[in-house]
């Protein structure tokens, strides 16, 4: 039996239910089929027995859900790779306390083990790196965009990828456990997992509690240390349990700053953790002849999420009363400074950017490269060709142009010409990120956008976003618009749409903080459980309910979408105006029947999202107690790591309501019916097709000629979103 829990009390409130914030005014709302036809009061959420019987009572009603990928009962086998795997996560930041695997690392000897590996080449590699003794030590901080950090992580993960079996994997990492830097290690490992055959059942702890300090504030994580330090010497055959409420939603003296509005969004755990498995699952440096994987729609899949994200923040940028982001200008300052409260695993605090500080070139003449680089993207865009590295040109203007500006913008190693084109997005984060000390003379450590973990916590971050977004808008602005011949889906109307009521609200959320202690052996480490309890936005769980005639039978493909009705001062948008703020809440197949069809889908369904994952301490318990049959663990046959957060669909409102449209169409499909879980958010991963061959965010994509652009397969819905106490609800999940 446990020891009671300890809660270490906080001293700071953080910004929320009562602050004040001006917010666009509310509308008159009526029902319609017709283009911005007014909004309809939402209707009630229905509970799940409301709701079942419901669906007993209308035989034409259809519930939409995703063919997901399979749960399986873990066998022995599977069990026993996925406890290792996790153990070796454990505390990287120290020597590896699991005897087991220190005695398997201890006697592997790479030069012994060559024909081990598929290409022994990488092995001989490694080994002269590892003699010449120029690795980047442990304690040292790693990131993945300086080129010689980059080299040795992908020369650690050629030996994990190229190992031959499981057995040679496992015992590699062993090996490297504690004998590489710590941040290489877990890059490398992660990036490993997700590309081998016999690991892709296999899920990881959340990287936000394998990294805890690239997530969690220092002031935190400093309450964590005095925790442990208190109970060190007390002897206990029980678990004991510390709480410590962490306030990532920033801190009222820095109220004066209206950009940490928008904190509880752009510090969101989950949000940065999507981040950094979409770039851990889609490496830039990973090429396709390299390792005989290719990335369908990879180019325009990088765009769609950059767009996404920066549309997604412009939307709660209005719906907090704020103007949306104006991109990132070489010859103004960048008017709001940024601190993350951050602190690296060595003691190093994160800089802190000044108010007004201007981009800088540095020694390296990074901003001068950027410069460049981004012209010579705009004259390709311009022009209509980019030139390859052999000094030939190919057109981007056609059909498959805008996947080739995607990966040239993106600065994947598989562009048409990376050493002309460079990696424009690196480029302007690494300005960023030394901003404070571009030159390095002063030993500063690098700033939060250095790293995909952290990068979206910076607001000037989405400036660089809006700024790079521009040339993708630059090119679309040059392709024909839609006709309503393009846009509609003759014999198929949208009769009506019904959705339940819109509610955020703000939960707790815990996150295990074991690895951002230290302790003497495994046991010790057991004996004291150390969590950060945050407040996360989330939403109440909500039910559409479509309603569509067709005049045959379809596969089709159904598209929603959400975005603002008014602009910050209260002006009514078009549909033009709305566009580059329409964020996607869901995409899916389906099949029509001839006649009436009604489908109703639940927003925790959608191919966006993804829940939150168990904790690294949850884990071990559930895979222990499996290994020794005390309960079944059920695992999906592929693990599911990236997705955007589901508790972040909707915007939070900062008034008691706001209106904002809901957007639903109906288009052709021809591809599989079943999809895997977040392929909107994060594609389908390597060697297979994407399954919907319209553009990715149509039909908003291309600018809109709003006197053309309604068709009976659309459906715009006026609704209001409302943000509540957790207290004042009742959640049916």
């Amino acid at each position: 039996m446990s020891q009671p829990v300890v809660i270490i009390r906080p001293t700071l409130r953080r910004i929320g239910h009562g602050d004040k914030i001006s917010a666009a005014v509310p509308c008159s709302i009526k029902a319609g089929p017709l283009p911005l036809g007014g909004c309809t009061a939402p209707t009630a959420m229905k509970t799940a027995a409301a709701f079942l019987a419901l669906l007993a009572l209308a035989a034409s009603a259809h519930v939409a859900q995703n063919v997901h990928h399979k749960k399986v009962v873990a066998d022995q086998k599977i069990l026993n790779q996925q406890r290792d795997l996790i153990q070796l996560l454990v505390r990287v930041h120290q020597p590896n306390m699991y005897l087991e695997q220190k005695s398997l690392g201890d006697q592997w000897n790479l030069e012994a083990q060559l024909d081990s590996y598929s290409d022994n080449q990488v092995v001989k590699k490694y080994i002269t790196m590892w003699k010449k003794n120029t690795l980047l030590p442990r304690g040292e901080i790693f990131s993945v965009l300086r080129d010689n950090h980059m080299e040795e992580a992908v020369a650690l993960f050629d030996l994990f990828y190229f190992a031959k079996d499981y057995d040679t994997f496992y015992k590699t990492a062993c090996w490297a456990r504690d004998r590489v830097n710590e941040g290489i290690f877990v890059y490398s490992l992660h990036v490993a997992v997700l590309h081998r055959q016999d690991t892709k059942q296999i899920l990881l702890p959340p990287i936000f509690e394998i990294l805890p300090h690239l997530f969690i504030d220092a002031r935190t994580i400093q309450q964590a240390v005095e925790a442990r330090m208190q109970y060190a010497g007390v002897s206990s055959q029980q678990t004991r349990t510390v709480i410590i409420p962490t306030n990532y939603t920033r801190f009222p003296y820095m109220k004066a700053n209206p950009e940490y509005l928008m904190s509880p969004w752009t510090e969101d755990i989950g949000l940065n953790a999507y981040y950094a498995y979409f770039h851990l699952f889609y490496p830039f440096w990973m090429k396709a002849e390299r390792y005989g994987h290719t990335v369908d729609r990879y180019g325009e899949m990088y765009y769609y999420v950059q767009q996404q994200i920066l549309a997604r923040y412009n939307l709660q940028r209005l719906a907090a009363g704020l103007q949306e982001v104006e991109y990132l200008k070489f010859n103004q300052p960048i008017k709001y400074g940024y601190s993350s409260q951050l602190r690296y695993a060595n003691g190093l605090e994160l800089p802190t950017r000044p108010d007004n500080y201007y981009i800088t070139d540095n020694y390296e003449f990074d901003k001068v490269q950027t410069i460049d680089i981004e012209r010579r993207i705009r004259d390709a865009i311009d022009l209509g060709y980019v030139i390859k590295k052999d000094g030939s040109t190919v057109s981007i203007y056609e059909p498959q142009g805008f996947e080739i500006l995607g990966r040239l913008i993106s600065g994947t190693y598989n562009s048409v010409n990376y050493n002309y084109y460079g990696a424009l997005y690196n480029k302007l984060r690494r300005l960023l990120s030394f901003a404070v000390d571009p030159n390095h003379m002063h030993g500063v450590a690098p700033g939060v956008t250095e790293h995909f973990v952290s990068v979206l916590r910076d607001p000037a971050y989405y400036q660089v976003c809006a700024r790079v977004d521009y040339l993708f808008r630059r090119y679309k602005s040059k392709l024909d618009r839609y006709t309503v011949d393009q846009l509609a889906f003759p014999g198929v109307r949208i009769e009506n749409v019904e959705v339940d009521k819109l509610v955020t609200y703000f939960d707790e959320f815990d996150v295990d903080l074991m690895n951002a202690i230290d302790v003497s052996s495994t046991e010790d480490g057991e004996r004291l459980k150390i969590i950060a309890r945050a407040q996360r936005l989330n939403y109440k769980p909500f039910t559409y309910k479509f309603t569509i005639n067709s005049d045959k039978s379809a596969n089709v493909m159904v598209r929603v979408f959400l975005g603002p009705k008014y602009d910050a001062a209260g002006h009514e948008l078009n549909y033009e105006q709305m566009r580059p703020y329409m964020v996607e809440m869901d995409r899916f197949p389906y099949k029509l029947t001839n006649g009436q069809t009604v489908i109703t889908r639940n927003s925790h369904d959608s191919t966006w999202v993804i829940k939150d994952r168990s904790s690294m301490w949850d884990q071990l318990r559930k895979v222990n107690n499996a290994i020794h049959n005390h309960e079944e663990m059920f695992i999906d046959d592929i693990a599911q790591y990236c997705g955007f957060p589901q508790r972040l669909l909707l915007p939070k409102v900062y008034k008691t309501s706001m209106p904002f449209v809901l957007f639903v169409m109906v288009t052709p499909y021809e591809g599989p019916m079943e999809v895997p879980q977040t392929f909107a958010s994060c594609g389908v991963g390597f060697d297979v097709k994407y399954p919907d061959t319209y553009p990715m965010g149509y039909p908003f994509d291309r600018p809109i000629n709003n006197w053309d652009f309604y068709t009976p397969n659309m459906y715009f819905k006026d609704v209001l979103i409302f943000h509540k106490k957790k207290g004042d609800l009742t959640i049916n999940v």
